[in-house]
């Protein structure tokens, strides 16, 4: 249930700007050459300490409701948030990232040092080990064939560390090329990430981009795994990977311009085992079907879900919330939905209940059961809430709001 979708206020015109098109089309295989592409690591520098001693309510405020904004070192819109290990908190607004350490009052500001030198925006984070965090940057599409070894090392993914002044520094880049092919480099913008926390699986990174789902696994990664179909002209339809999550049980859900997908987690003996299709077998590969043929785009930018209680909830920019039945197949839009625009979802496996993130109408909780709906007081009502993530690694749990006026975190009991 790690949701980490960011796609806020430079969404829409940096996509544009960066000539990208949602519904990438693949009408030929280019010859395989596979080339050795090194990992690129640079020393550790000194970092905050590991995890600290704290009760289960952890180290933050137990209030209903934490605001942080221009006072506490947050300039304005958030677009995407992330909590780590050891309970250090990231956000960050499209061109810088900020850190909070456990301890902080306010977040301080890192807006150089890895992918940032290049110019390109954050779109999307998660959080990672103690003192340590994902970032997943933009940059421009072309044909593999059409881009320089330059042209390479922009986007994809940096992993950087917590340093004690509250900065962030590099310590790793993922260069993400195909692992079948690796001289090709279709993954290029990185529009989400979602971690796996618990489990066998823990500290699993999930990866959605212009081309797929990447899985990361320490410094090594799986590229790309496509849910695709192929249309009347014979073409593979792929679409952008709008929004990646985990279900509490550690299957990887995954939701894009057409499709929607679900994985089980990767066996751990191999990162390779995520892009091998007979070993990791799809859960769940299909579309919104109540929306239409699935030919036409369903722009889904949230995700979230229990497969084991075969329940998948998808939300879209233009068509709102839906949900799916697996066993036996049912689609539906979900009554009542507050706004046609959903940013994000978690579903809390304590109560059940599905948080929504809206477009322009604040945070809203509904309850599968009864069907009700219940905006949440304490975010306003007219604001956009760009990505949300659920914390129940706490009690009581925290609810954190990435939003256009700052960061909002709510205690849920």
């Amino acid at each position: 249930m790690r949701s980490a979708l960011v796609y806020g206020v430079c969404a829409a015109a940096t996509m544009l700007a960066l000539g990208c098109d949602s519904g990438t089309k693949i009408t030929g295989q280019a010859e395989s050459k596979d080339v050795d592409i090194p990992f690129t690591k640079v020393p550790p520098p000194a970092t905050v300490s590991p995890r600290p001693a704290f009760g289960p309510e952890g180290p933050w405020p137990i209030d209903d409701v934490t605001h942080y904004g221009a006072a506490e070192g947050i300039p304005g819109v958030v677009i995407g948030v992330g909590v780590d290990d050891g309970q250090n908190v990231y956000v960050i607004d499209g061109n810088a990232a900020y850190a909070m350490p456990v301890g902080a009052t306010g977040f301080t500001r890192t807006a150089t040092g890895g992918q940032f030198d290049r110019g390109y925006p954050v779109h999307s984070i998660v959080g990672g080990d103690p003192g340590k965090v994902y970032l997943g940057f933009l940059a421009w599409e072309a044909a593999p064939e059409e881009l320089s070894e330059e042209d390479k090392l922009y986007g994809d993914v940096d992993r950087m560390v917590l340093l004690p002044d509250g900065t962030l520094d590099l310590e790793f880049h993922y260069r993400i090329n195909s692992s079948t092919a690796r001289w090709m480099d279709h993954t290029r913008s990185i529009f989400s990430l979602a971690r796996v926390v618990g489990g066998p699986n823990h500290g699993d990174v999930y990866v959605g981009s212009n081309h797929g789902a990447t899985l990361i696994r320490g410094d090594e990664y799986a590229d790309h795994r496509h849910a695709l179909f192929i249309d009347s002209t014979g073409s593979q339809a792929i679409g952008y990977v709008w929004a990646v999550n985990t279900d509490v049980h550690g299957n990887f859900l995954y939701a894009g311009h057409w499709k929607v997908a679900a994985l089980p987690p990767s066996p751990m003996d191999t990162v390779l085992s995520f892009i091998d299709y007979d070993r990791v077998k799809w859960r769940v590969d299909t579309w919104p079907q109540h929306l239409g043929p699935i030919e036409e785009p369903k722009n889904l930018h949230a995700v979230a879900g229990d497969l084991e209680e075969g329940r998948v909830y998808v939300g879209s920019w233009g068509m709102g919330l839906s949900a799916m039945q697996d066993a036996p197949r049912k689609w539906w839009s979900v009554p009542g939905t507050p706004d046609t625009v959903i940013n994000g979802l978690e579903l809390d496996p304590i109560d059940g209940k599905l948080w929504v993130a809206t477009g322009s109408s604040g945070l809203w909780r509904w309850d599968p059961p009864t069907g009700q709906w219940e905006q949440s007081p304490f975010v306003p009502g007219h604001l956009p809430v760009h990505q949300i993530y659920l914390d129940t690694t706490v009690t009581p749990r925290a609810l954190y709001a990435a939003t256009g006026a700052g960061l909002f975190v709510l205690r849920v009991e």
